[in-house]
């Protein structure tokens, strides 16, 4: 099976040398390797074409999705390739990764592997992160993947086969277009997406609150989203259903939130209680994470999750009235600091 990486990128000057390096060291050759410098003002372009790969650069800005789709045609690869690995530009990928990729489209009936991100360390709220990959990976994803209903294909480390990525539509409608495109392939019975934790990807994730609001806020806002365009509200295939109980646990547990102030007033005594379960539950998950790891940090760090986790619900709620009560159109979406 030959396979190709391809990486859009806009202003990724700090991160995108190591990408490129990390990728060449898992054994993928250069000319096997596909850039999209989306309208860099930072020499992007320039860094990819010292790598001797593949460089396409659009004049401005058109997004993400826009850019997958013209790299995707332009260089032809669905006529060359079998496998389509999208990476993300500030991701690098563990020597085994496309071995386990290739070692997984194995089974016939696979159209598309999800790899496993890790959190790259750098303060609390990385640390954070990682505790929240582990829940995803290690908790929910290889129940999704026995189900058959991932409903997140990761657009850092996700692969396709090429007869599948050529029926995805890489629209602007949503502002994320790796959900979108795992909607779809289930909407449209392509096959199985299946969950490898041996393709390990370390990403960067916001080192600053304001950046992780900005990208909090654009996951959830895109996840109600794609849950009105594809119909997922009332839909009832497994898909739907997950994408449900998911969203709709921590939508109620959103609510939940917004009425503590009243439960302090009546029932101070069970509010107390719930909120020392709920914080010892994440300190322990924490520690199972961190071993899990090797990362001393997200131990060190674990005190403060819950102010983080009530963050994300409050998020959540927000994009919910904004989305789906109010009907507003956001497309838009602003990039986070690298390192």
């Amino acid at each position: 099976m030959k396979l190709c990486a391809l990486i859009p990128a806009k202003d990724e000057r700090l991160g995108i040398g190591r990408t490129l390096s990390s990728i060449l060291a898992a054994g993928l050759d250069p000319a096997d390797v596909y850039v999209v410098d989306d309208g860099s003002s930072d020499g992007s372009g320039d860094i990819s074409h010292s790598f001797g790969v593949n460089v396409l650069c659009n004049e401005k800005n058109i997004g993400k999705a826009s850019s997958i789709a013209r790299g995707t045609e332009h260089f032809g690869l669905l006529e060359h390739y079998d496998i389509i690995a999208l990476m993300d530009a500030d991701t690098e990928v563990c020597k085994e990764y496309y071995t386990a990729v290739k070692e997984s489209f194995k089974d016939p009936s696979v159209v598309a592997v999800c790899g496993r991100p890790q959190s790259v360390p750098y303060n609390w709220l990385t640390a954070y992160r990682c505790y929240s990959y582990y829940m995803t990976h290690s908790v929910y994803r290889s129940g999704q993947t026995a189900l058959g209903v991932i409903t997140v294909a990761p657009g850092c480390s996700t692969s396709f086969r090429t007869d599948t990525f050529k029926q995805l539509d890489w629209c602007k409608d949503t502002i994320v277009e790796d959900m979108d495109c795992t909607i779809q392939m289930h909407k449209r019975h392509m096959g199985k997406i299946i969950y490898q934790e041996k393709a390990m990807v370390y990403t960067q994730d916001p080192k600053s609150l304001r950046d992780y609001i900005k990208q909090t806020n654009r996951w959830y806002t895109g996840a109600w989203q794609v849950g009105k365009k594809h119909h997922m509200f009332t839909g009832v295939s497994k898909v739907d259903l997950e994408y449900k109980l998911l969203l709709g646990e921590a939508l109620i547990l959103s609510i939940v939130l917004c009425l503590l102030p009243l439960w302090a007033y009546l029932v101070p005594r069970k509010l107390f209680i719930f909120v020392t379960i709920n914080s010892l539950v994440l300190m322990f998950i924490s520690l199972l994470a961190g071993w899990d790891s090797k990362r001393k940090d997200v131990i060190l760090f674990s005190p403060l999750f819950v102010l983080l986790q009530t963050l994300d619900l409050f998020i959540l709620l927000r994009s919910f009235w904004k989305i789906v009560v109010c009907g507003r159109q956001e497309h838009a979406w602003n990039m986070v600091a690298r390192y």
